[in-house]
């Protein structure tokens, strides 16, 4: 089975296919946030994603080799009512940022929030966990939009 991925408008819609089996939907008239953000994984693997929330604690991705930028974004700008213009193409590092709601648009969609070190063994307290428990959170600023 050949993978879809593709990442589309369709009745209202939101939808991302990477495949049959795996899809999602979000509609539109409920998207609270959109951001994108990007890491130092390319060029070998997928480095700029765009994700999509209705609600605080869950968001939906998918990669820009998903969409057909042009079409989608100006699409979904209509629906919307205002433009849609991500802006981390260039970036090879980690950055984030929201692109809607225009009111907060370029600001830091995420922090990555580092749990603090919790050793188990003597080994562990003696030289230290390589734990790397990061996880991402929205900022203050991003979950102010679900209140």
């Amino acid at each position: 089975m050949t993978p879809t991925n593709k990442l589309t408008i369709k009745d209202d819609k939101v939808v991302y296919e990477q495949d049959p089996q795996n899809m999602w939907t979000l509609d539109i008239d409920k998207i609270k946030f959109i951001g994108e953000y990007t890491t130092s994984a390319g060029p070998l693997a997928d480095d700029w994603f765009f994700v999509f929330a209705d609600t605080v604690d869950q968001w939906w991705q998918a990669p820009t080799l998903a969409v057909d930028h042009e079409q989608f974004w100006k699409q979904l700008g209509e629906k919307l009512n205002c433009e849609i213009a991500p802006g981390l193409f260039a970036s090879t590092n980690w950055a984030n940022r929201v692109i809607y709601p225009k009111s907060l648009d370029g600001q830091e969609l995420f922090l990555v929030v580092k749990a603090e070190a919790n050793p188990k063994t003597f080994w562990q307290k003696l030289f230290g966990s390589d734990d790397n428990d990061e996880h991402l959170e929205l900022t203050d600023n991003v979950k102010q939009l679900f209140k």
